[in-house]
């Protein structure tokens, strides 16, 4: 195989993995090529845990910031095999900006190829087969790509938001005690908003599939009709979404879908009465937001009125009660959490510090 001959030559390779991967079920042969060449995986949002997080060879989840790639290795990376890796998550210009990687496609259809992501072999086909027998062409070869620094980051972080007893609650203490109500195989749906990018960045999958996440081309609203649908595949398994008030109130009607079909559902509404993402961009690039604030119904009454039971958190520890009751009903529930979105505790002051530092 080419690409085996390309593989083998390099110094520093990595694996970039995306939502093609994750959506045909092919995690366990990525994992298996990981086990038999030793290269570690770095995964896009929509490509969250098709490494198991506590795998040392899971380099974290890529694409908040461009520093993101450098920090998983992908600067010092000489070849990039993108698995399942789909452009309209994050352009190739990131990882890739001075155009001198060797790139590696494995994928079901041919790849999307622009002046930052032009591949030296595409192996386009069934990802099991092509995955095994190039595995097996490579295996025990000595490699040394990608960084764990990303990931330790993180992971740094994440742990220490148990102990961050804030009220309004801050994302990752929030994150933290929806990452102890759930387990392994559960699934978390987020919508698309300033919580999104907390979860893409910062919630542990340890399956694929179990943390559902539009990304690119990403409409509002989509957490709650996606959940339903989950339930219904998936009825063996817990199901939970995360959403902003402004994005909750985009689909809420389909609150009455989830109680006449059944679907026990539990929604976490984070509320800070603002668009998030909105006036972080706007803030950024203008200094100053506007259009952006709104008021909000009285969600728990809201809920109630579709026969569902509903909670409004008033404490940090009331997340972690609310969420062990609603999880343990056999019908769908709200949960209301006040969110603390401060700059002090924006993404890119919280964690972009450490990543983007030196830029």
């Amino acid at each position: 195989l080419q690409a085996a001959d390309v593989v083998r030559d390099a110094s520093d390779p990595i694996v970039l993995a995306g939502n093609g991967v994750t959506r045909a079920g092919d995690a366990p042969a990525l994992r298996a090529f990981s086990d038999a060449t030793g290269i570690a995986v770095a995964e896009t949002f929509m490509g969250k845990g098709v490494m198991d997080a506590d795998d040392p060879r899971a380099l974290g989840t890529v694409g908040l910031q461009a520093r993101d790639y450098a920090m998983a290795g992908f600067e010092d990376a000489d070849v990039v095999i993108a698995v399942g890796y789909d452009l309209v998550e994050h352009s190739p210009e990131h990882w890739n900006p001075r155009r001198d990687k060797r790139i590696v496609v494995i994928d079901s259809e041919p790849a999307e190829v622009d002046a930052f992501y032009t591949p030296e072999v595409e192996l386009v086909g069934d990802l099991p087969h092509v995955l095994a027998r190039l595995g097996e062409e490579c295996r025990d070869t000595p490699r040394s790509g990608g960084s764990a620094r990303l990931r330790d980051v993180v992971r740094g972080r994440f742990e220490a938001a148990r102990d961050d007893d804030a009220f309004p609650m801050q994302p990752p203490r929030a994150l933290w005690e929806i990452r102890q109500a759930l387990g392994r195989e559960d699934i978390l749906v987020s919508d698309v908003g300033l919580h999104k990018l907390w979860i893409g960045r910062m919630f542990p999958a340890h399956e694929p599939n179990t943390v559902l996440i539009a990304n690119g081309l990403a409409g509002m609203g989509f957490a709650l009709p996606c959940a339903i649908a989950a339930k219904l595949v998936h009825p063996e398994c817990r199901v939970l979404t995360v959403s902003g008030d402004g994005g909750f109130l985009m689909n809420v009607q389909e609150l009455e879908t989830a109680k006449r079909l059944g679907t026990a559902i539990v929604n976490v509404v984070w509320e800070n009465h603002q668009y998030g993402s909105i006036v972080y961009k706007q803030d950024k690039r203008f200094g100053e937001h506007f259009g952006t604030d709104f008021t909000n119904p009285d969600f728990v009454r809201l809920a109630e009125s579709f026969g569902m039971a509903a909670w409004r958190c008033a404490a940090v520890e009331d997340l972690g009660r609310h969420l062990r009751t609603a999880l343990a009903l056999d019908e769908p529930s709200l949960i209301v959490l006040p969110i603390d979105y401060s700059i002090d505790v924006a993404i890119t002051e919280e964690l972009g510090e450490a990543t983007v530092a030196r830029t």
